[in-house]
């Protein structure tokens, strides 16, 4: 992080400095909002969050070396920065500082597979410049300014991620991230529950645009039914249609290794290896190839970039046991995510096993979107569907109601832990998803026991 003084940040956020009277004037190396991450000479911002209150952690955070803090509360004597909110500071210093940089920011955003987008867009455009991307699930109001504070002067392009669960979220995440490009990924029906519609998701994801610069570039999934009626001068788009600047031309190989094809880049050929499998694979892949070729690298570059793609940890990741292969893609989930991932037990050479869980946050629609997941498991025509979980009793009844593949329904993790071994057979690929709070890594864990 560049230095910022104490009187610069308490400026940016409209606080008021208390402590010696030389505190303005001192520098901070870092700004952390986790009290246990504090080094010496950094910032501590006291936010409170979900489960937790950074007030509490103020004398640790101390302790540790804090320069000052940034807090609601007067400290006395104690060096810190009074603010009415600690949450809207944080985000106004990172605007701040996002401010002091010449760089080109590129959002990124979507109901199914931002980090994936985002992974491969980072993988191919350092392949010429020097590129800051978000790491982790960092992608959220306490996420995104931890980001934002690591750009250094040496990068020329960061690559943010930006999610949300709720209208007026993603204002708030592109007010601080004045993003120079938007990628849109697609419209799907995460957190549907919340915001009770498609339609309503794709407005809240569309106030990405309303801070992005005055000559920003949009690049969007031609193949959407909502994106592809943007009407923005100079979009870019993306897909499988004939229609798009961007397009797949021919699959030529595909198998649990990868996918190898040929697209269209604006009109000039590029082969493209993509080295994780699925089809659904293909659109973040030619989204990276629009943003690389908009970026001005070679076809080369922009294949290098692809092949040199690794997915965060948890998404598709294929694990070779003794006994089973284990397609490991527990981070999170939706409809549409399950059975893009579902749809690699094709090449499975034993049995293909789909374990799903629960998709949380569909409120009124759980029913119905489970029923659909069940369905469009059995359509796949894998041969043993275990579904887990409250809701996911649903998506057991639509997949019994056609599949003629084994199907089985266990109400909580632990009932299915017990019954595994006698479930799984030697020789099997085992798909396994769930959102985030299933926790079913522990379903992982015990697969690779077998």
């Amino acid at each position: 992080m560049q230095r910022l003084t104490i009187n610069e940040i308490a400026k940016s956020c409209g606080g008021k400095v208390f402590g010696p009277p030389s505190l303005g004037d001192q520098s901070v190396t870092d700004i952390k909002i986790d009290s246990r991450q504090v080094q010496p000479g950094e910032l501590f911002v006291a936010v409170k969050g979900e489960n937790t209150d950074g007030h509490f952690y103020i004398d640790k955070a101390l302790d540790n070396g804090a320069v000052c803090v940034v807090c609601e509360k007067p400290l006395g004597d104690k060096p810190h920065i009074l603010v009415e909110s600690t949450f809207a500071a944080l985000k106004d210093i990172a605007e701040y500082y996002r401010g002091l940089f010449d760089i080109k920011v590129i959002a990124i955003t979507g109901s199914v597979g931002k980090t994936t987008a985002k992974e491969m867009v980072a993988s191919v455009l350092s392949q010429k410049y020097s590129v800051l991307k978000t790491e982790g699930n960092f992608n959220n109001e306490f996420g995104l300014p931890q980001t934002i504070f690591k750009i250094e002067k040496h990068h020329d392009i960061a690559v943010l991620e930006l999610g949300m669960s709720e209208a007026g979220e993603m204002k708030r995440l592109s007010k601080v991230a004045k993003p120079d490009v938007v990628l849109m990924i697609n419209i799907g029906e995460s957190h549907i529950g919340n915001l009770g519609s498609r339609e309503n998701i794709f407005r809240a994801k569309c106030e990405i645009f309303e801070y992005m610069s005055d000559d920003a570039v949009v690049v969007l999934n031609g193949d959407d039914d909502k994106l592809s009626m943007i009407d923005t001068k100079g979009a870019i788009f993306f897909g499988r249609n004939k229609s798009n600047d961007v397009k797949l031309k021919e699959i030529l190989s595909e198998d649990m290794n990868g996918t190898r094809l040929t697209a269209d880049c604006f009109g000039q050929q590029i082969e493209l290896f993509i080295p994780k499998p699925g089809e659904y694979m293909i659109y973040p892949a030619l989204a990276a190839a629009a943003m690389g070729a908009r970026f001005g690298l070679t076809p080369q570059q922009i294949s290098a970039g692809v092949e040199s793609y690794l997915p965060v940890s948890q998404r598709m990741d294929i694990v070779e046991t003794d006994s089973i292969t284990i397609i490991d893609d527990v981070y999170n989930a939706s409809r549409q995510s399950i059975l893009a991932g579902a749809q690699t037990m094709k090449f499975a050479k034993g049995r293909s096993v789909a374990i799903v869980g629960d998709v949380l946050e569909l409120g009124e629609y759980a029913e119905d979107i489970h029923f659909k997941i069940g369905e469009g498991l059995a359509k796949l025509g894998i041969d043993v569907i275990i579904c887990v979980g409250k809701d996911s009793k649903h998506a057991w009844e639509g997949a019994s109601g056609i599949s003629k593949a084994s199907v089985h329904y266990y109400a909580s993790k632990q009932d299915l832990l017990s019954k595994m071994p006698e479930l799984i057979k030697k020789g099997d690929t085992v798909f396994v998803k769930a959102s985030r709070g299933m926790h079913f890594e522990e379903i992982v864990d015990k697969l690779k026991k077998l």
